[in-house]
């Protein structure tokens, strides 16, 4: 069985963007349905990440996303892309992307 099984809801993925002269502003590039959970602790540790909340997102494989996104869950709580990987498993091709919590 796919991994796609396990996307339950759809979030929007955001770029930064020109909007005139030197104005930039985030711009809604796609949307698509992923899976989204809090990262373990040790997953934190291991990647330097001590006092902020981070999670771990399972996108389709040929999801536009890249590192500074931000992206929008069903709750309206934004995140930021901090890193993304592309993952081969045979029928469980996927991007696994790592979030941490927009703080504006």
């Amino acid at each position: 069985m796919s991994i796609q099984r396990y996307f339950d809801q759809n979030v929007v993925i955001r770029r930064l963007k020109t909007v005139s002269g030197n104005r930039k502003a985030f711009q809604g590039t796609a949307t698509v349905e992923a899976h989204i959970q809090e990262a373990n602790f040790l997953t934190r540790q291991a990647l330097g990440i001590i006092e902020e909340r981070a999670w771990v997102a399972w996108l389709p494989e040929d999801a536009e996303i890249e590192e500074g996104d931000h992206v929008t869950d069903k709750n309206g709580i934004v995140y930021t892309v901090r890193e993304k990987t592309v993952k081969d498993y045979g029928i469980n091709r996927h991007t696994e992307v790592l979030l941490e919590e927009f703080n504006a």
